[in-house]
């Protein structure tokens, strides 16, 4: 998928794609997981590659236009190289209800990156999906986040107090939501 119109303001000048992420994904994941800069504001605990291998293994990207399974993953690439990924996870088919989460490693932050690939997945989820309400939490302090889904047209729909405990300490979050009938009226 290629972004087929740069978001305003969007600093960087490289192709942005996304794709499936495949089982040889395991040891990007693993190595971008455990990079000081994406753990600041996510509690990702420690999972071996072995577990990551097998949890990419049991994901079947094409149950996602099936209104199928649970968990989805893309690796987002700058320039043909992965930079970062992209999950979904959704909570209730029949009400269209899912989450997305996402991170890049250090070198490809606050480039705009992400506000790309996150536009390059939502006419997918909106337009080949039953999917209705995406969701987005982020760390309060998390600014660059939080600056990726008010691009993208996310509502902030309020903190989520001492959401998570983070580095030893409880910590609140933001919850946005993006609608479908927020986002088709916008194209």
């Amino acid at each position: 998928m290629e972004c087929p119109r740069p978001p305003e303001s969007a600093p960087t000048t490289a192709r942005v794609d996304l794709r499936k992420a495949r089982v040889d994904d395991a040891l990007l994941l693993r190595r971008w997981r455990s990079e000081p800069s994406v753990r600041r504001y996510q509690p990702l605990h420690d999972v071996s590659t072995a577990q990551l291998r097998a949890d990419l293994a049991a994901q079947e990207q094409n149950d996602l236009y099936r209104a199928r399974g649970e968990r989805f993953l893309w690796i987002v690439e700058t320039d043909r190289e992965p930079a970062g990924w992209i999950t979904l996870v959704v909570a209730n088919w029949e009400h269209g209800l899912c989450e997305i989460g996402y991170a890049l490693s250090a070198a490809q932050q606050g480039r705009g990156v992400m506000t790309h690939a996150l536009a390059l997945l939502l006419p997918e989820l909106f337009l080949r999906t039953p999917l209705a309400r995406i969701e987005a939490r982020c760390a309060v302090d998390n600014r660059a986040s939080r600056r990726v889904l008010e691009k993208l047209g996310f509502v902030e729909e309020g903190v989520l107090r001492d959401y998570f405990q983070l580095h030893g300490r409880r910590v609140d979050h933001v919850l946005f939501a993006l609608l479908r009938t927020d986002w088709l009226p916008l194209r």
